[in-house]
């Protein structure tokens, strides 16, 4: 993927996450104080019918005891209207000390008989808790149980269906509220927000443009530099100074062709693949055979574990560049005399798990989390001693990602492992 488009597509999702949490801290925090209040309102009127006998008289006042009436002077106004009381659907039944039925009362409730309301009592005096809220028939029922003072009680029920059919009203329309909120904030955050990174666009391209105009320029200056080297030592013979020069061109020189290839890696796009049906073992064989005199100069031993013939499908270039990185890092990095081993097995998903490894005793402590990083070197294997630059890596992460190939490095037994996840190819 771009990594302008991966940068805006990141942009948007964090943005889009942060005013979800906003929206459903704020909704969820208006719907539970909604809910909170209408369960204390059905419950605060069941107690003023219970202080009245089981009755309620034509006309409603209590004190507030719902904090948020305080904050909302006027919050109950309906409920001081002389209709409140015939809007009330309850009814009540008195109980005696021996638990027997003297009064029933369900003047106020068309839903229940006589019959039908003991019934439900009992299913209340049920409950252990001493009010509270029923389920009955997708009808919501509020409850409180009063003991009197001659011994007997009071079982008060009320009909709360309309209390909580508006709440999960507004608890429905808050739900489609909030995700129209989200989706017209994505259109116009999406719409606008390439206009906001407009400026690292061009700073990037910016950059990219200096690296590969510098690049360049630089190479005529270094080629002069290693002729007028090489012309010294034609005439005075070799010597430690002029050695020194042509290390050095050579350094610059590498580290040029890093910097020309990671800003061609930036601007590659899924489009300039060519991904074709091959032969791994093939193409591993070449790049090993290709790295085989530098391991052998520098005492350590290069092998190749490829025991299937496996076929993948993907960009051989890049991936060939991929392993030239990887083989380059091995043998520069692995222990003296050590071994780099290039294998490829097939995991446990029935994928090829295409690794380079290299012996590193001294890598049990290493954050390779930042091994991918540019311009990385740790202190201890990435040391001055070494000609690196710390962006192969970088490179070979951000070409493993444009063949949608993931690339991964740990370290077990004495070994650091990089290893490609690929799928086979038919």
């Amino acid at each position: 993927m771009n990594p302008i488009r991966k940068l805006r597509r990141r942009f948007i999702a964090l943005a889009t996450l942060a005013v979800c949490i906003i929206l459903i801290g704020a909704l969820g925090l208006i719907n539970g104080i909604g809910y909170y209040t209408m369960k204390n309102h059905c419950l605060d009127t069941m107690a003023f019918i219970s202080e009245n006998g089981g009755t309620m008289p034509s006309r409603y006042h209590r004190n507030p005891s719902i904090w948020i009436e305080d904050i909302l002077p006027g919050f109950t106004w309906a409920e001081d209207t002389p209709e409140f009381a015939f809007q009330t659907r309850y009814f009540s039944i008195r109980l005696n000390e021996d638990r027997e039925i003297t009064q029933v009362n369900v003047k106020n409730i068309y839903a229940f008989s006589e019959k039908q309301a003991v019934e439900f009592v009992k299913t209340a005096l049920t409950e252990d808790e001493e009010s509270g809220f029923i389920i009955k028939n997708k009808t919501h029922y509020g409850y409180m149980k009063t003991n009197l003072k001659d011994g007997g009680s009071l079982i008060v029920i009320m009909d709360c269906t309309r209390e909580f059919s508006d709440v999960h009203t507004f608890i429905s329309y808050s739900f489609w509220f909030g995700l129209l909120c989200v989706i017209l904030y994505v259109i116009i955050l999406a719409s606008l927000s390439k206009k906001a990174i407009e400026p690292f666009v061009r700073n990037a391209e910016n950059q990219k443009r200096f690296i590969t105009n510098a690049s360049h320029e630089l190479k005529t200056p270094l080629a002069i530099i290693s002729v007028n080297a090489e012309a010294m030592e034609m005439m005075e013979g070799k010597n430690e100074f002029t050695e020194g020069i042509r290390k050095q061109v050579r350094r610059m020189s590498g580290l040029i062709s890093h910097l020309i290839l990671l800003s061609k890696a930036g601007e590659s796009t899924k489009a300039e693949l060519k991904p074709e049906v091959f032969a791994l073992k093939d193409v591993l064989k070449r790049n090993v055979e290709e790295f085989d005199v530098l391991a052998q100069d520098q005492q350590k031993k290069l092998t190749l574990a490829c025991e299937e013939d496996f076929k993948v499908k993907t960009d051989e270039k890049f991936l060939s560049e991929i392993l030239h990185i990887l083989l380059d890092n091995g043998i520069k990095y692995c222990d003296d005399e050590g071994t780099i081993t290039v294998s490829a097995v097939r995991g446990p998903k029935k994928e090829i798990r295409l690794s380079v490894s290299n012996d590193y005793k001294d890598g049990k402590d290493v954050d390779y989390k930042r091994f991918f990083e540019r311009f990385y070197r740790n202190d201890e294997s990435h040391n001055s001693k070494k000609s690196g630059y710390g962006i192969g890596l970088s490179i070979a992460r951000e070409l493993s990602g444009l063949l949608s190939i993931p690339l991964t490095v740990n370290w077990k037994d004495g070994r650091i492992y990089f290893t490609l996840i690929m799928k086979e190819g038919n």
